[in-house]
């Protein structure tokens, strides 16, 4: 994964949501850091740590070829 730089909060959180749309688990990656330090909570769920738990949290909840609503 290659780490992109946006210039402003608002344009990494555009870019996030913009990539959540199209379920794209790879866009949304790449606005987080690249860093076992970055934490994850879901609406009624538990504390995620690390690329690995918060990456399989997202595929899990927007899982390839899923069409958004």
């Amino acid at each position: 994964m290659s780490a992109r730089i946006f210039p402003t909060a608002q344009d990494a959180e555009n870019a996030f949501y913009e990539a959540l749309e199209r379920c794209d688990l790879e866009g949304m990656m790449a606005v987080w850091a690249e860093d076992e330090e970055i934490v994850c909570v879901h609406p009624v769920g538990e504390r995620l740590s690390g690329q690995e738990q918060v990456r399989e949290s997202w595929a899990r909840i927007s899982p390839p070829g899923r069409v958004p609503a």
